[in-house]
């Protein structure tokens, strides 16, 4: 029997629109369906597809939802349970987006970045940057009431874990894993809260924030878990080049792909072949001339798929993914999912 683990990393609706189109090609190129994947690992973005694939909706309809085509009638029915409006930009207080900016100046726990700086252990910028940035006003719970919508559920039975950080210790806390009670549309409002932008979510006493914090991916997780393969979507990181981006965010992008460098390697010495499917610098400078074409596709109110681009960054990502399972270094991982995909297996 061929196990299988899936992560889902951050990245925004960028990283959803991806997430979409990389499914579609594995289904398309090798039979796997998703939704049957021994562990899925979400984080931010990767959460909401997460919670998406154990509600039942397929690769195939996923895709379609951003390329504007029919869906099938089960995915389409699973899809019209969502009747809450996405809301990215909302200030808790009323206030407008620019008031809500100025609401606090007070860093969200300065002992984050005073730890960092001591530290003899490998930095952690992001964390770092998580502390100082004032606590978020904004109300992120359209995206959990979202969640809890397509998945009326209050977990689903097979592994989900979400990712998400305890904004007071810095410590990762595994929704659906660790000991924490919580139905999934408050996980993933937690890991999709952004610091700086969405409030923390209280669970459990703890006030989380977006999983992202400390790793895009966190595919660390199925490191020890005895898989056969893994296959990782990552829209934070960039493959197939060696120099420069036309994407603004490099040095950050620079760095995610060194995190998940290590987090692959892992994985590898514990015999799983291990599939990343990540954005080329082609791609990243696709999406760059997007948001130039329209600045708010990285803001609220990108529910348009077409209207933002996304659509294109999903048919992009199918369109790379595809190209990327068909090199001889993805040989193994594809036969792999091939064979999950057998009744027999």
């Amino acid at each position: 029997m061929t196990t299988v683990g899936l992560v889902l990393g951050a990245g925004g609706l960028h990283a959803a629109a991806q997430h979409a189109g990389v499914l579609a090609a594995l289904s398309e190129a090798t039979g796997w369906d998703p939704r049957t994947a021994d562990v899925v690992v979400g984080t931010s973005a990767g959460a909401t597809t997460a919670v998406s694939l154990r509600a039942g909706v397929s690769a195939t309809d996923l895709h379609a939802s951003y390329a504007r085509t029919p869906l099938s009638d089960e995915g389409q029915d699973i899809m019209n349970r969502v009747t809450t409006p996405l809301d990215l930009g909302s200030s808790l207080d009323g206030e407008p987006l620019d008031g809500a900016r100025r609401s606090s100046r007070r860093p969200a726990n300065l002992m984050l970045l005073l730890r960092d700086l001591c530290s003899t252990a490998r930095p952690r910028p992001v964390m770092a940057l998580a502390g100082l940035l004032p606590v978020g006003t904004r109300d992120g719970s359209s995206l959990g009431a979202r969640s809890t919508e397509i998945h009326p559920e209050p977990w689903p039975d097979h592994p989900t874990w979400i990712c998400a950080v305890d904004l007071r210790s810095g410590k990762r806390v595994v929704l659906g894993r660790d000991d924490v009670a919580t139905p999934i549309g408050p996980a993933v409002q937690a890991s999709t809260a952004v610091p700086g932008w969405f409030r923390p979510v209280e669970i459990d006493g703890r006030r989380l924030v977006d999983g992202g914090v400390h790793s895009t991916t966190n595919a660390d997780l199925v490191a020890a878990l005895g898989l056969d393969v893994v296959v990782i979507s990552s829209s934070k990181t960039v493959g197939g080049t060696s120099g420069p981006t036309d994407d603004p965010g490099t040095l950050a992008r620079a760095w995610h792909t060194r995190t998940l460098y290590r987090e692959v390697q892992a994985i590898r010495r514990r015999g799983a072949a291990v599939l990343v499917l990540q954005p080329t610098a082609g791609e990243l400078a696709g999406r760059a001339a997007l948001a130039d074409r329209d600045p708010q596709v990285h803001g609220p109110g990108a529910s348009d798929r077409s209207e933002h681009g996304l659509d294109e960054i999903a048919e992009a990502a199918r369109v790379s993914a595809l190209a990327r399972l068909a090199l001889p270094e993805a040989t193994r991982a594809r036969r792999l999912l091939a064979s999950a995909s057998d009744p027999r297996r």
